[in-house]
């Protein structure tokens, strides 16, 4: 591509872990999302010049900024080493929300950068440069948001030693309806992650191994009984949910709303419910949380979403 050629693409927000699969299952959602707009140039630097939408906490230093590290990243993997970007981030997503806003930037930015050299590239290739943009923002190359971010849909990451990992697309009913509700603080995710012991009794193994057995067979044969039993997290939320004011509640909530089951979205502090059918079921989920976190005094940010099937996509310029 010559010089001056732009293209723009935009990625999803993620629900991660959904219960039991920490650092496992993600699923995208259709929105909100993060823009990503590129445009080519012969600098050899990849460059930030304007970024919307952050209420102006994010760096613009291309080292420090996990959407011109990615974008970096795919220029230097795939490209030659003359070739530069002029970088705009308009940002959709909520900072330190749990929904994968740092990996919704990254993905954006590998793909529309990627759009941009001769050489076709598909989704799959770009997942390395993508967590290393997780590993900047977090400290963590976990898989779980940038994967169903790059490919859509649900998804589990598979360890395959070290850093290596395998995607597998999961099965889920066209109708499950996810409700996410994120209240007026952030949490970090590298702070979060820390929390989350290094080794656990093996009976919290067990049972997590199970209740993720179960939940991806219920979600693909569309048992929401199974479903509902096994949204049941060992592993990370025991540690993690302290940090969010009022957590029991709005999952009491959700529940007593009608909702198949809920948890943390990733490092929180957005909740999750799940739901399945019509979307004024997913209506009254969503304000019964919504009022469960305003009764201890937070106001929210709250949104329904079929899942995503195609994540990250090139937008018209």
């Amino acid at each position: 591509m010559k010089p001056g050629a732009k293209a723009r693409a935009s990625a999803p927000a993620t629900v991660s872990n959904l219960g039991p699969g920490y650092d496992v299952l993600g699923g995208a959602l259709v929105a909100p999302r993060d823009v990503v707009e590129v445009e080519l140039t012969t600098t050899g630097r990849v460059e930030c010049v304007e970024i919307q939408g952050d209420g102006g906490k994010l760096p613009l230093q291309s080292d420090r900024n996990c959407a011109t590290y990615v974008a970096d990243q795919v220029l230097r993997t795939f490209g030659s080493p003359q070739l530069g970007l002029r970088l705009k981030l308009t940002k959709g997503l909520p900072l330190g929300s749990g929904l994968g806003s740092s990996a919704a930037s990254g993905v954006a930015a590998a793909l529309a950068t990627a759009s941009l050299l001769e050489q076709k590239i598909d989704h799959l290739q770009l997942l390395s440069a993508c967590r290393e943009g997780e590993r900047l923002a977090t400290g963590s190359p976990h898989p779980d948001n940038v994967a169903p971010a790059l490919l859509g849909g649900l998804v589990a990451c598979l360890s395959r030693g070290g850093e290596a990992i395998e995607v597998v697309r999961l099965a889920a009913p066209d109708d499950l309806i996810f409700v996410c509700v994120k209240p007026d603080f952030a949490i970090a995710t590298h702070m979060a992650r820390s929390l989350v012991p290094a080794t656990v009794p093996i009976a919290d193994c067990v049972e997590n191994s199970g209740n993720l057995a179960g939940l991806v067979s219920g979600l693909a044969s569309g048992d929401m009984g199974l479903v509902s039993r096994c949204l049941v997290d060992r592993l990370a939320t025991p540690y993690r949910a302290p940090l969010i004011d009022g957590y029991q509640q709005v999952v009491e909530a959700a529940m007593e709303a009608g909702a198949i089951g809920a948890g943390i979205s990733g490092s929180g502090p957005t909740l999750f419910a799940l739901t399945q059918g019509e979307l004024p079921q997913a209506g009254a989920i969503r304000d019964a949380m919504v009022a469960a976190f305003e009764a201890r005094g937070h106001g929210t940010l709250a949104f329904v979403s079929h899942l995503d099937p195609v994540g990250a996509r090139l937008e018209p310029l």
